[in-house]
């Protein structure tokens, strides 16, 4: 019985070392790479879900005008003020 216990004890260390194993070899591939993706993100990669990608939301070219006119108009209104 302790025979089968020192093993099954040496199987769940092993388990724990393979775990900070892969951790290590993913902290190293991100630093070899310049990779800047968060601790989270890179968490998620390594349990097979989320691929550390993110995805950029695209602005129309008439949201892009309504923002333009409207930091226009800011300034416009800061200019005025100084003045």
């Amino acid at each position: 019985m302790a025979f089968n216990d020192l093993i099954r004890g040496l199987k769940q260390t092993e388990q724990q070392l393979v775990k900070q194993l892969e951790g290590i070899r993913g902290a190293i591939s991100s630093l070899e790479m310049g990779n800047s993706v968060s601790p989270a993100l890179r968490r998620e990669s390594a349990k097979g879900g989320a691929t550390g990608v993110r995805k950029r939301r695209r602005l129309s070219a008439k949201a892009r005008a309504a923002i333009s006119r409207a930091q226009k108009r800011r300034w416009a209104k800061q200019k005025a003020a100084q003045k």
